[in-house]
């Protein structure tokens, strides 16, 4: 019976490491990010800086929501998008490129991307994020496939950024 016993458990052992050579590797698979916005206030005028990243259309959108960096409603102050005059729709006020905001205002930063160039692909909205740097701040944005994370849009405040939020409301995404 002990003889039984263990010629079983080896046959056992033997299946599963068989079984374990031979499995395929799995593809790691990420969750979407969420969407997400970025909202900053400024106390003095500045100059906010964007760019795309990435060679699929890219669009920013900064709204200007007033007094409160919470709010869910403005006015667009900047719609960039990096085909812009290259088939981007009409909505599309300018290129990637630097911008003058007023002061004493808060905005809205969202950003989003398609995975090809100018075309009926709905967009998807990115994770925009961002962080106090010096009297101004960063911008960044990523959206996530299945399989990675890809930074879609980059920005800077150049000064007098009082406040920041990440995780602000969606406002104008998609725009």
């Amino acid at each position: 019976m002990k003889s039984f016993a263990l010629a079983t458990v080896f046959s056992i052992v033997a299946v599963l490491s068989a079984g374990a050579a031979n499995a395929q590797p799995k593809p790691v698979v990420l969750s979407a990010l969420p969407p997400q916005n970025f909202a900053f206030c400024l106390n003095t005028d500045a100059t906010v800086i964007l760019s795309d990243t990435v060679a699929t259309e890219v669009g920013v959108v900064i709204t200007n929501v007033g007094n409160g960096l919470t709010n869910t409603s403005g006015t667009v102050v900047v719609a960039a998008n990096n085909f812009y005059g290259k088939g981007a729709g009409s909505e599309w006020k300018s290129a990637m490129g630097q911008f003058s905001l007023t002061g004493g205002n808060c905005y809205n930063v969202a950003s989003m991307n398609k995975t090809t160039s100018p075309s009926g692909t709905s967009w998807t909205c990115a994770l925009t994020s961002g962080a106090a740097s010096g009297a101004g701040a960063t911008i960044t944005g990523v959206i996530s496939t299945q399989t990675q994370v890809t930074p879609i849009a980059s920005g800077y405040v150049m000064a007098g950024v009082s406040s920041t939020l990440n995780n602000a409301p969606n406002v104008n995404c998609p725009y």
